[in-house]
């Protein structure tokens, strides 16, 4: 054990420094062959995993462990394996040709390296399910009835994790290795530069004269960084610093404060263009473009944060919370000066819509924050600051891609057992075919599932279980996968693993586990849309125009009477009868159809003349 040195920093900043050039290089030139590529990018990412984290959370920081070397070591010889071997790798006959003692020797330490090191980014609950899912690989042939499987060899197991690209080296891999990691680059270079902080700026100054404006904050600039991040929990962390304390100062309770945050940014990962990079990955396992999945998610995400901005609304004039501090509300000029700032953004999103790729989409946007950050001195990029960007996009990967190596243990063992099929059958049967009850059984499995995991892994295992069960019940695949991703994503959010809303307790000083129940109850409409829009695809943007957009309409109304109804305010204070109407009537509205649609109207319509009545009668403050 000894004292970390300038030596050992600079070490492992240069190896940090070295994932990023050689993903910036694949990026904009091609990538490698799929195993070598996979297993440099995670041989990298090992490393720095047990240079970064340590073993125990009360382990001294400044110093440095002689295991975790010997760990990073072995991480890195993962690497010279599949460079010396790739010949063999690529030409292998899968399940016919001999698993070698040296394959299996690597195969093994690689597997546990890789548990350990989920372990320590992200926690157990995946490692646990990777765990169960690789016990009922070795002993599920011993298990009765149904759940037995034929078994699986040791030499097998490891050359499905190990030796193919269906397991660490898999597509959730893949995908980390590639497209996300692209992003997380564009993400690092606009927050090194402080692009970013146009977002923060424009959100201020457009709530700077709506009640509670703080809370709005909140929605607008979580939504923006949220839809790039990929992880609402470090989106919490890097909004939430800002917003929170300022909710709190204006007069909302530090629960609601931290419950807001952890909604807001768990929205970003349901909103387009970028969804956390799943938008991408969604595509990519339906077959159909980037823009069709885009285009499913617009009208969710709008009535998601409707909802939220609405429910935000109603609890500042419940409360009587006053607006965004004069202090903090930017000068007209300075966001107006910043504008040009969201030109990369434009540029990602105009190449996508061009049919390029999304790896090239990516590196082109990458190099416009470049190019645009010259035009300032306090935002341009030195060559301090570049490595720092390179630096700061290896950090951010390190979490994503160490979880989508687990995922891929996962995915293995379902490909490899065939318990995925078991899985459908069984939920299906459980369900006696009806579509209500298997999506209720499959929203709690998501939650499960996604609890712990960052959004793409989340969404990869939960695309490989749940969205067949309901595909095999007529649901249209887009919507099931839909239906899949959102709940895999609410897990953040929903007791007792809500990531998101305990980093948002942490910021607020507030109780975790009651922070976690007030973003479920705040975040509600996320739990409702996904089973409406199974049964009326018209929310994802299917079917005629002017059937979506009166959808969308209705949908947005109900969602105020909903937000409502949940917050107990409308015009004036609600009683019981008014809450249970504006929910009743929210939700009537919220689901497509003429005679849903009357029916919510009539409902809202009386309690709204009620109302008002009541707020001419006791002279209660305006809704604005």
């Amino acid at each position: 054990m000894l004292l970390k040195n300038k030596t050992f920093i600079n070490l492992v900043k240069a190896i940090a420094i070295t994932l990023s050039l050689f993903q910036l290089f694949t990026t904009g030139f091609g990538v490698l062959e799929a195993p070598l590529q996979r297993a440099i990018h995670l041989g990298l990412v090992l490393m720095l995993v047990f240079l970064w984290y340590p073993m125990f959370k009360n382990s001294d920081k400044e110093k440095i462990y002689i295991y975790n070397i010997i760990l990073a070591i072995i991480a890195f010889s993962t690497i010279i394996f599949f460079w010396v071997n790739l010949d063999s790798i690529l030409n292998r006959m899968r399940y016919v040709d001999t698993v070698t003692s040296i394959d299996m020797i690597f195969g093994i330490i690689t597997i546990l390296i890789v548990l350990e090191a989920t372990r320590r980014v992200s926690g157990w609950p995946l490692v646990i399910v990777a765990t169960v899912a690789l016990g009922y690989a070795v002993f599920g042939a011993y298990l009765p009835g149904a759940l037995a499987h034929n078994g699986v060899t040791m030499p097998r197991l490891v050359e499905q994790m190990f030796l193919l690209t269906d397991g660490i080296y898999g597509i959730p891999l893949g995908v980390a290795s590639t497209i996300i990691f692209a992003f997380i680059l564009f993400g690092s270079f606009l927050e090194k530069t402080d692009l970013s902080s146009l977002f923060m700026d424009l959100s201020c100054y457009c709530t700077r004269n709506a009640k509670g404006g703080p809370a709005k904050v909140a929605i607008f600039a979580s939504a923006l960084f949220g839809t790039i991040s990929g992880s609402a929990p470090a989106n919490v962390y890097t909004t939430g610093v800002f917003t929170i304390p300022l909710m709190k100062r204006v007069g909302y309770k530090g629960e609601f404060a931290g419950a807001v945050e952890a909604v807001a940014s768990t929205g970003g990962q349901i909103m387009p263009p970028i969804m956390g990079a799943a938008a991408f990955v969604m595509a990519d396992i339906l077959g159909v473009s980037y823009l069709t999945v885009a285009k499913a998610a617009l009208i969710p995400a709008i009535l998601f944060y409707v909802s939220l901005y609405t429910m935000i609304h109603f609890e500042a004039l419940k409360r009587n919370l006053g607006t965004l501090p004069k202090d903090q509300v930017p000068a007209v000029k300075t966001v107006v000066s910043k504008l040009y700032y969201i030109i990369p953004i434009v540029i990602l999103i105009a190449v996508l819509m061009s049919g390029r790729s999304v790896m090239s989409s990516a590196f082109i946007a990458t190099l416009s924050i470049v190019v645009v950050a010259m035009f300032k001195k306090e935002t341009r990029l030195n060559f301090t600051k570049f490595l720092g960007g390179l630096e700061l996009a290896a950090k951010n990967a390190v979490m994503v891609s160490t979880c989508c190596a687990c995922a891929g243990i996962i995915v293995g063992v379902i490909d490899l057992t065939g318990v995925g099929f078991k899985f459908i059958n069984a939920v299906t049967n459980l369900a006696m075919g009806n579509l209500f009850l298997l999506m209720v059984y499959l929203a709690i499995t998501c939650i499960i599932l996604g609890m712990g995991v960052p959004t793409t892994p989340a969404y990869i295992i939960v695309a490989m279980l749940g969205a067949p069960a309901l595909i095999k019940m007529q649901v249209d695949p887009i919507a099931a996968h839909m239906f899949v991703f959102n709940f895999a994503i609410l897990s953040v959010i929903t007791p007792p693993v809500a990531l998101a809303a305990y980093s948002g307790a942490a910021i607020a000083k507030s109780d975790p586990m009651t922070t976690g129940w007030v973003a479920v109850r705040i975040g509600i409409v996320a739990f409702i849309i996904p089973f409406m829009f199974v049964y009326q695809p018209a929310l994802l943007w299917q079917g005629p125009i002017h059937i979506v957009l009166l959808s969308l309409l209705t949908a947005c109304i109900g969602v105020v009477g909903l937000a409502g109804g949940v917050m107990g305010w409308f015009v004036v204070k609600a009683t019981i009868i008014e809450r249970f109407m504006l929910i009743v009537g929210g939700l009537t509205l919220i689901y497509p159809g003429l005679t849903t649609d009357l029916i919510g109207i009539v409902i809202l319509g009386l309690v709204i003349v009620g109302q008002f009545a009541k707020r001419k009668k006791n002279g209660v403050v305006s809704m604005m």
